[in-house]
């Protein structure tokens, strides 16, 4: 016999832990079966699918993960905390004949409590905590974050809002959970008419995902995550005090409208990176410092002309921040100081996986 186990929850994988470890089998994610690149292997002809998931989102997750590879296997919901199982497909041959052997293993496994209760859409899916870890998130409140997660843990759907690429880890169950709405880059007046909306209550406290600064007042009702994935490429003209840079380096991000807490990277040439300055504003930022060198620097292709000096073919600023940002996005092109201070910002590419 063998169980072909589907959760994402803690108590949904400690669930699973025990019907392999008892019954044999292992774990498949959703995209396996989405996409049909889930392969049977040698010996697991008597094998079920189990779900373990709430029975609603078992038989969504079912009906959305059908492929040819997976059409005619029995399928077994099992509730995350494992207090009850259900055959919800018998499946095909010459499976259906197993699936009654797998289905009496998994509730002997589960043991004499699995059908005394049946609960709600809770251990749907996982938390926020994983997701800020990975992003380096910085969390506007505490205790507005143990809220959120504690809603998500309990089935409540959450209304979600970024201005930043975010994809569900798991097209199948997430949008269970997590109601995403999206605004492009060049919507990012809307997404902030969004926030103060629900500042001032006129929506439903909600989980907002930028780099956009919305503000320095406190907001002990939404849950702001800022992730560290933005780089600035600094160009050093003449010496500056450092006392002077951090905070018109923080002025000019926040005038972009862009959070300084995003900053995860300061980028200098080799000369100048052990400069006073360079490790200021690395300090005052939380930011890695890192550093190329002239000649990778002059190389690098910079998506605009310098129409304003085209007489210079290089731009050092720019250069550094796209550098420092591989695939990234340009969002500040040459905030320039009198004091002789020059730097552009490049946000990461790629996409923010929600929940993680």
């Amino acid at each position: 016999m063998y169980v072909i186990c589907y959760g994402k929850s803690p108590k949904a994988l400690e669930t699973g832990a025990k019907l392999i470890e008892e019954i044999g089998g292992r774990y498949v994610t959703g995209t396996e079966l989405i996409t049909g690149s889930f392969v049977l292997a040698d010996g697991e002809s008597k094998c079920a699918i189990v779900m373990i998931l709430p029975l609603e989102a078992a038989v969504k997750s079912m009906e959305e993960t059908v492929s040819d590879k997976t059409r005619g296997l029995p399928v077994i919901a099992v509730s995350p905390e494992g207090r009850y199982a259900a055959v919800i497909r018998r499946g095909n041959k010459p499976y259906e004949k197993g699936v009654d052997e797998v289905y009496s293993a998994i509730v002997n496994a589960l043991g004499p409590f699995c059908f005394s209760a049946f609960e709600g859409n809770d251990g749907i899916t996982g938390d926020l905590v994983n997701l800020v870890s990975k992003y380096d998130m910085k969390i506007n409140n505490r205790d507005t974050f143990d809220r959120f997660n504690s809603d998500i843990r309990s089935g409540r759907k959450v209304d979600v809002y970024t201005d930043l690429p975010v994809i569900f880890a798991d097209p199948v169950i997430d949008p269970m959970t997590y109601s995403l709405h999206s605004y492009p880059y060049d919507m990012r007046e809307d997404f902030i008419k969004q926030y103060k909306a629900s500042k001032e209550g006129k929506t439903e406290p909600s989980v907002f995902i930028t780099c956009t600064y919305l503000g320095g007042e406190e907001d002990n009702n939404n849950l702001i995550l800022v992730p560290k994935i933005l780089s600035l490429g600094i160009e050093i003209k003449v010496k500056t005090d450092p006392g002077y840079c951090c905070p018109a380096v923080r002025k000019s991000l926040i005038n972009h409208l862009v959070n300084p807490d995003a900053v995860a990277r300061v980028a200098a040439s080799y000369s100048a990176r052990d400069s006073e300055i360079v490790k200021g504003l690395g300090d005052d930022l939380g930011a890695e410092v890192m550093s190329f060198d002239s000649d990778k620097i002059s190389k690098t292709a910079i998506p605009m002309e310098m129409t304003f000096s085209p007489e210079r073919k290089n731009d050092t600023a720019t250069a550094l921040a796209l550098l420092a940002s591989p695939d990234g996005i340009l969002v500040i092109r040459r905030s320039s100081s009198a004091q002789g201070l020059v730097f552009s910002a490049a946000l990461d590419g790629g996409k923010i996986v929600l929940p993680e």
